[in-house]
């Protein structure tokens, strides 16, 4: 069907969803990304050494992502990840700022680019499976044994 995502054949499987012949679920296993052994370590960018704490942030996000995704998450993924750790930084500061704010042109000024830093913090959270709805296209759902009709 015309736009619609493809899951991985594992995800398929697992669903009990999958009417696709053992062939095409061998190509179709070929030709899912993995993230290559050599490129799976993941350090934080040059630009991210002028602050430790949001280096140290970034470093914690990679940690847990790496545990999660061991075989999709690794350097290519390094630049989302700041980007996200600064805008999330960016988006606290601003959330901050704005609470001690008295003045009206200073608020709508700070909500603004409190909005911008929370869109960025999103769309990056999302890309890297930091949100919710994310996290539930990366986890392949485990079958149940005990009842044998393969549910989840």
């Amino acid at each position: 069907m015309a736009g619609r995502n493809k899951q991985p054949v594992d995800v398929l499987t697992a669903r009990g969803k999958s009417h696709l012949t053992k062939a095409e679920k061998e190509r179709r296993k070929a030709t899912e990304s993995v993230v290559p052994v050599a490129l799976r370590g993941v350090s934080p960018p040059g630009y991210l050494d002028k602050w430790p704490e949001i280096r140290d942030e970034f470093n914690r996000y990679a940690e847990m992502l790496a545990a999660l995704m061991p075989d999709n998450f690794g350097q290519p993924d390094a630049d989302c990840l700041a980007r996200y750790v600064v805008s999330e930084s960016l988006y606290e500061r601003y959330t901050s700022d704005l609470m001690e704010e008295s003045d009206p042109l200073n608020i709508k000024n700070l909500q603004i680019a409190q909005d911008r830093a929370f869109k960025q913090a999103q769309a990056c959270a999302s890309s890297l499976g930091l949100t919710v709805t994310a996290r539930c296209k990366l986890v392949v759902p485990e079958r149940r044994e005990d009842d044998g009709e393969g549910e989840f």
